[in-house]
C-alpha cells in the first residue's frame, strides 16, 4: 500500500493495543531517520536525549533492539545503552547486552571481497565532491547526499559496476546510500525474527512492534506483518509493507511513550 495512504499510528492506538492483545510487545527501532533526524553526514546525526531516556525506560520492560544499518560500535555510541540489543549492519551483526550470551555476525570470514570493493570504490569516486565511502566490518556503506544531483547517478552506475564484478557481494540501497553486504539473503527482518527465536519468544507470548524510515526496512515490515505491528516513519510516499504511518522522529518518541502507559 502506498504509505500516504496509511492510517496514522496515532489515531489507531486503540486498535494497536487491540492488536498486541495480552502478548509483550519486543521493540525492534531503527536508528536513522526514526529514532535521530537525517543529516547530511552520518557522523553528525544525535540521538534527541529525551529520546534516550525513553529507550532505556523501555529496555527495562521489554526487548528493546536498535536494527541499523550502522556499524556496530558507531550504533553502540550514538545509542549509548548498555540494556539494550543491537542488530548493526543491517542486522547482519548482532549483540545482546552484556551477560546474555548474545552475539552472532552473518558474514565470510574472508573479507577480501569487501575490503577489494572498497578499494575500488574510493578509487573511482574520490573525484566526486561529497561521496563518501565508509567500511564497517562485515559491510560498507557509499553515501552521496551531498553529492551534486545530476552527478548522483554516477555514483550509482559505479557501485552497480563494483558489485557485479563482486559475486559475493549484493547492494541494499537506502535514503541516497548504498550498502554493500555479503550476499547470503540475510536482512533486517531474517536478523528480528532470528533474535526473537534465540531469546525464545513465541507468537503466541510476544508482539513484535517494527518502525524504519527506509526501504531498507521493508524486510522487517514483511517479517512480521501477519502477526506484528509496523510503521512507517516520513512522509509516507512509496508503496511500504508496513501497517501504519509516523510522520517523524518527534512523533517516533510520543508514540513509544503512549503506547507502553
Amino acid at each position: 500500500m502506498a504509505g500516504n495512504r496509511l492510517p496514522r499510528a496515532f489515531e489507531c492506538l486503540p486498535d494497536i493495543r487491540r492488536s498486541i492483545g495480552q502478548r509483550k510487545p519486543a521493540f525492534f527501532l531503527d536508528f536513522d531517520g526514526t529514532l535521530a533526524p537525517l543529516v547530511p553526514r552520518p557522523e553528525l546525526a544525535e540521538l534527541p536525549e529525551v529520546t534516550r531516556e525513553l529507550l532505556d525506560l523501555l529496555a527495562h520492560d521489554h526487548l528493546l533492539c536498535l536494527i541499523s544499518g550502522r556499524a556496530m560500535a558507531d550504533l553502540r555510541s550514538m545509542i549509548g545503552l548498555d540494556n539494550v540489543y543491537y542488530a548493526a549492519d543491517h542486522g547482519h551483526y548482532i549483540l545482546g547486552p552484556p551477560g546474555s550470551n548474545v552475539e552472532t555476525e552473518i558474514g565470510p570470514e574472508d573479507r577480501h571481497e569487501l575490503e577489494a570493493a572498497a578499494f575500488e570504490l574510493e578509487s573511482r569516486l574520490h573525484h566526486i565532491e561529497g561521496a563518501v565511502v565508509e567500511t564497517k566490518g562485515v559491510s560498507l556503506s557509499v553515501h552521496f547526499r551531498l553529492v551534486a544531483e545530476n552527478e548522483r547517478p554516477v555514483v550509482q552506475k559505479i557501485v552497480s559496476e563494483v558489485v557485479e564484478a563482486a559475486p559475493g557481494l549484493r547492494v541494499i540501497s537506502g535514503k541516497l546510500v548504498e550498502d554493500l553486504v555479503p550476499a547470503l539473503g540475510w536482512d533486517k527482518g531474517r536478523a528480528v525474527l532470528w533474535l526473537l527465536k534465540r531469546l525464545r519468544l513465541e507468537k503466541r507470548d510476544s508482539c513484535p512492534v517494527c518502525l524504519g524510515d527506509d526501504s531498507t526496512d521493508e524486510d522487517m515490515f514483511t517479517a512480521v506483518r501477519t502477526w506484528g505491528v509496523s510503521v512507517l516513519v516520513g512522509d509516507g510516499d512509496r508503496d511500504t509493507r508496513a501497517h501504519y504511518v509516523l510522520k517523524d522522529c518527534d512523533e517516533v518518541a510520543s508514540f513509544l511513550r503512549a503506547l507502553v502507559t
